[in-house]
């Protein structure tokens, strides 16, 4: 006795306790001149069909429950289908049209199994049969086109839609910042952000989760018509399920890491070119200026294809430990196949069927091992993005919009110090007053904070400690409108 007939043997004999529970899954003829896969005695393809349309129903349903069960947990995909919930409307019918669609798929290799049957099964070939499920071949491929077709359009569509806001909420919470808050973040950082950020976003949030549920369904739905064709095989077949579960959660954690650092050091790319950009005619003033910034982002760069080539290498480690998984797979569904069909439990129809649905099982699973990346991604992408969104000021904006404003002003002990440099206090206990329709000047050398008290009183800073009043009212309690309304600024950047 070989191995294999050995290992074969030794499931047998395991799997034997559960002959009698799952026997009414048992649709296929027992023969091997039977068909492929028949359905129950009594019922009709009719009642079938309906049968089918509401479990795709129902497996959207429960897709569209769970969707709004995950919303109300505080996590970045949970806030994600928060965002996707108002699109319900185009959603709903997408989900309802890609669980069709997986439904519709499924019916091909069940069609190839009754191709095999009627033209190797040792008797005379039906025309009027082969002719008859050919015409339904092509029925299932144009519905199969069509709901594939509306089913891209709207998740594509939505997920435009999602990121749309998304980019909204974020434009939205960084205008609501304090200025102290783009002292500490880069510009470059905030725009990679605003733009790179959202549009990983937009990829998880359309094509690819329209990907993930389509390769779920029909990874459950061949799962469990491998299941109604011989439940035997199919344990057979997923002796290999627990180390890909393994290896997928290991993959998943180190996608995780490195994706997030790579979207770091992406961002850091995008804030040294802005940089540069912006201040060109300082980085030119000096010998070594360009030198330098080039050697900048090009370790920056470096970085960015350090962790590009570490995530290449998971993807390319999943790939292939999925490939030898799957031909792993496929050599037991053969071997033990063979040896159902020999003692007579299950046709060669049958067995050909569950092979090709064994190739769309694995084909599932390879494809939501090559999007992995892409959500850890997002996953990245989201947490950085619902960090600014999250962000509460420091600064509160006052209550306070006296109806009229005489002008004056007063400095009560003012400290003050930027949050970029704490150890240098810029201001210390300062006091002075303005009256209305007094002219005031303060002099001093660069950087001794006359443009800083100009600042505490637009309220673009907050002074440590002191107060900074207009018409005996801290600028703290006033709106920020009233003081905008009431002031006027003219900068030396400005020509004066």
């Amino acid at each position: 006795m070989s191995v294999i007939d050995g290992a074969v043997s030794i499931f047998e004999k395991a799997a034997a306790p559960l002959e009698q529970p799952l026997a009414w899954l048992r649709w296929s003829a027992p023969m091997p001149g039977g068909g492929g896969i028949s359905l129950p005695e009594g019922v009709t393809p009719v009642e079938a069909g309906l049968v089918a349309v509401l479990v795709i129903v129902f497996i959207s349903v429960a897709s569209l429950l769970f969707g709004a069960f995950m919303s109300r947990r505080n996590t970045p995909s949970g806030k994600i289908l928060k965002l996707a919930a108002s699109e319900a409307r185009i959603l709903v019918p997408a989900t309802f049209c890609l669980y069709l669609n997986s439904a519709l798929m499924m019916l091909l290799p069940f069609y190839g199994g009754q191709f095999v049957q009627m033209i190797g099964g040792g008797h005379d070939v039906n025309t009027d049969k082969l002719n008859q499920v050919t015409v339904e071949i092509l029925v299932v491929a144009v519905l199969s086109a069509l709901t594939s077709m509306v089913r891209g359009m709207l998740f594509v569509l939505a997920g435009e839609r999602i990121v749309r806001e998304l980019r909204k909420q974020v434009f939205q919470a960084l205008l609501r910042q304090e200025v102290g808050f783009f002292d500490v973040q880069t510009t470059g950082a905030l725009v990679s952000r605003l733009t790179n950020d959202t549009g990983t976003l937009q990829n998880a949030a359309s094509s690819n989760i329209s990907i993930f549920l389509r390769c779920s369904a029909s990874l459950l739905l061949s799962l469990i018509v491998m299941l109604v064709t011989s439940w035997k095989l199919t344990l057979a077949m997923l002796l290999t399920v627990p180390v890909v579960s393994i290896l997928a959660a290991v993959m998943g954690h180190f996608s995780r890491k490195v994706s997030k650092s790579y979207q770091d050091e992406t961002a850091e790319c995008g804030n040294i070119a802005s940089e540069t950009f912006g201040n060109l005619r300082t980085v030119r003033a000096f010998s070594s200026g360009e030198k330098l910034m080039n050697k900048k982002y090009c370790t920056a760069s470096d970085k960015v294809y350090k962790y590009g080539r570490q995530r290449s290498m998971i993807y390319g480690a999943w790939s292939g430990v999925v490939g030898l998984l799957f031909f792993v797979a496929f050599t037991i569904v053969l071997r033990y196949g063979a040896g159902l069909v020999e003692a007579g439990e299950m046709s060669s129809g049958a067995l050909i069927s569950f092979v090709l649905y064994t190739v769309s099982l694995s084909g599932s699973v390879a494809m939501l091992g090559s999007i992995m990346p892409s959500f850890a991604s997002a996953i990245g992408a989201t947490v950085k993005i619902f960090q600014i969104i999250d962000r509460e000021p420091v600064q509160v904006e006052g209550t306070l919009e006296p109806a009229e404003c005489k002008g004056k002003l007063e400095f009560d002990n003012v400290c003050f110090n930027y949050v970029t440099r704490p150890e240098t206090q810029v201001l210390k206990n300062v006091s002075f007053k303005a009256e209305p329709n007094q002219v005031v000047a303060l002099v001093g050398q660069s950087g001794s904070g006359k443009s800083s008290c100009v600042a505490l009183l637009q309220r673009l800073y907050d002074c440590q400690a002191g107060a900074v009043k207009i018409d005996n009212i801290d600028v703290k309690q006033l709106k920020y409108s009233y003081l905008r309304r009431h002031m006027a600024v003219v900068s030396q950047e400005s020509g004066s």
